[in-house]
């Protein structure tokens, strides 16, 4: 299907808040040692333990001897005395719940099987893979000199497994000739920041998390990159990004900011870990019209920081749905078993608003996505032979919007083809790749019909959101640009 006909709206809350991991605790294999490890680790750095120390430590001690099974339980009972976000969690649990900042060790590539063989279907950023040039496409027919050519995914991907640091020489065959590459296995994380060009001037960037340092990088790119478009207003969509590295969401905000030294936020931490550190704005942020920033429920801890750094200090508006309200980090530690322990060694706050943990942050401008019912009978009968064209008025025309606004192109039906209906029409022949055009064609009509029909019973979100905020970044890219690329790549203030 199309992808407009499957505009569907999806709410992640995967909320957390990493700090850079504090090493690991080591045990003699007694219990007691073992809890007094964890339990020191808990004390010297849980926010909320600092003047309560060691508290019930020798009743828990004397338990733990007679139910060493119960150290799960007993430690998660403590922790949450302490907050809820602090817990103690096993290696399976960690990944389930975290697998958007853990990441995994190897060469970046995913795989696929076909009659030719196993077959690089995806070659990730900032891997070890892409850098020595592997591709999408290429076939692999060998690991270290072993012959792959009969074997599964899983086999191969067996073979190029391996501990951190060491290399691997993958072969490939690419379009009839063989070619051998160096890889060494090292930290892959997915990255999860997207972009792209909605209209003139326009641009959407999607930071679905802040796993690693990797969609740091990623993002800074695009960033740099936008001079190039001459773009003038950018949509942040932050939505369902339920947060990451405290870092790269700092280096997000100072990347967004024009002027130096604003105060852009600040951690606070024990007053032994050094109380409150904050942080300033090195200035030279692209000045662009503006920026809007999409917010929902699912929106928390790391991402409620950027969020609400650009909205107090002004560089961004947010529009959406209150956010999460998770304003606390945790440091994210490995345990000698395997197992992690998450706790909360910091709180988050706001140049204006503060802390915001449990409360969240305000949107300047509350918009709820519109939940659809699609009753294809109701609607009036659409002649798709017909061009329709700016101007025309007639039953046809309202036939027409009325389908357009299904999909949230336009706000309502109407029978004059207007400059809003004309922007509908120009926004639905990109979706379906189709050349623009300044009229609706028979072939546009017919797939429009067609995709209502298909959609006919079914019930969806029309993301109102994001079309709001594609029309305020509209508006403002149509004011004089601010700067002025020059030809070596930078740009000057005007």
């Amino acid at each position: 299907m199309k992808k407009i006909a499957k505009q569907l709206a999806a709410l992640a809350l995967a909320a957390l808040t990493l700090v850079v991991p504090a090493g690991a605790v080591t045990q003699d294999g007694q219990s007691e040692t073992w809890f007094d490890g964890v339990w020191a680790l808990i004390d010297t750095l849980g926010l909320k333990a600092e003047n309560d120390p060691y508290v019930l430590q020798n009743y828990i001690n004397k338990y733990l001897e007679e139910h060493p099974e119960e150290m799960y339980n007993v430690l998660n009972d403590i922790l949450s005395l302490l907050d809820t976000h602090s817990m103690y969690l096993s290696s399976e649990e960690y990944s389930q719940g975290f697998s958007t900042v853990e990441g995994f060790v190897g060469i970046g590539v995913g795989m696929q099987q076909t009659v030719g063989g196993v077959q690089i279907a995806e070659v990730m950023r900032f891997s070890s893979a892409e850098e020595a040039g592997l591709a999408i496409g290429d076939i692999i027919i060998a690991v270290d000199g072993t012959d792959t050519s009969a074997m599964t995914n899983t086999e191969v991907a067996e073979l190029l497994r391996g501990e951190e640091g060491t290399t691997v020489a993958v072969t490939v065959r690419r379009q009839g000739r063989e070619l051998t590459v160096t890889c060494t296995r090292r930290q892959v994380n997915q990255v999860y920041v997207s972009n792209k060009t909605m209209a003139d001037g326009v641009e959407y960037i999607k930071v679905s998390a802040m796993g690693s340092q990797n969609d740091w990088t990623a993002f800074s790119e695009i960033w740099e990159g936008l001079d190039e478009k001459n773009t003038r207003a950018v949509i942040l969509d932050l939505r369902g990004n339920g947060g990451g590295v405290i870092d790269v969401a700092l280096k997000m905000a100072n990347v967004m900011t024009e002027e130096p030294n604003v105060y852009l936020a600040g951690t606070r931490w024990r007053e032994d870990m050094g109380g409150l550190e904050t942080y300033y704005s090195t200035g030279g942020g692209l000045p662009l019209n503006r920026i809007v920033v999409l917010v929902d429920g699912g929106t928390a801890s790391a991402a409620e920081l950027l969020a609400g750094s650009l909205q107090d200090t002004g560089a961004a508006m947010l529009l959406g749905e209150t956010t999460y309200g998770k304003g606390q980090g945790q440091f994210h530690i490995d345990l000698i078993n395997g197992d992690k322990l998450v706790i909360t060694t910091l709180e988050l706050e706001l140049p204006e608003q503060g802390g915001y943990e449990g409360v969240g942050l305000k949107p300047d401008l509350m918009i709820e996505n519109r939940q659809v019912t699609v009753n294809a009978a109701r609607l009036t009968p659409l002649d798709t032979t017909e061009t329709l064209r700016y101007g025309d008025q007639s039953d046809n025309v309202y036939a027409m919007t009325e389908r357009l606004a299904l999909f949230g192109l336009i706000d309502e039906a109407t029978d004059t083809f207007d400059g809003a209906v004309l922007d509908a029409v120009a926004a639905f022949r990109e979706s379906y790749e189709m050349a623009p055009a300044l009229y609706a064609s028979p072939d546009m009509l017919l797939a429009l019909d067609e995709a209502v029909q298909t959609l006919d019973g079914q019930t969806y979100l029309l993301d109102d959101q994001l079309q709001t905020a594609l029309e305020i970044c509209k508006l403002a890219a149509a004011e004089p640009q601010r700067y002025t690329p020059l030809p070596d790549g930078g740009w000057e203030k005007n």
